[in-house]
């Protein structure tokens, strides 16, 4: 029951006959044109890879930028905030450094010292 329909033009049933010639010269096109493309395809405009940055000079970077940031926000909040518990305080200045650092300090220190952090 597992009957094909085929053409029986160029022996279609039979394997050992040759391929009709107008299909095989189109499949020897097709691969020609495929060959070309892939040997003078462009490389793919994508993404890049950043290179790798070495982690003590990032935490170098870090350490630089953070410790002016706490100072200067402990002493512009110190009038308001010296009256509450160390941990109350902490819990004011950390997420405002933590705010300064990632959208405003580390973007532009990594832009200044971004090849020496790379090399």
């Amino acid at each position: 029951m597992n009957e094909r329909i085929v053409s029986p033009a160029y022996g279609a049933d039979d394997p050992g006959l040759p391929s009709p010639p107008a299909v095989t010269d189109i499949r020897r096109t097709l691969r020609q044109q495929s060959r070309n493309a892939f040997a003078h395809a462009e490389p793919p405009l994508g993404p890049t890879v950043p290179a790798a940055v070495r982690r003590w000079k990032l935490w170098l970077l870090t350490v630089c930028g953070i410790y002016p940031t706490i100072v200067l926000l402990g002493l512009a909040t110190n009038p308001v905030l010296e009256d509450l518990y160390l941990p109350v305080r902490l819990a004011v200045l950390v997420p405002a450094a933590a705010a300064a650092m990632v959208w405003q300090i580390n973007p532009r220190l990594q832009r200044h010292f971004g090849a020496w952090l790379t090399r």
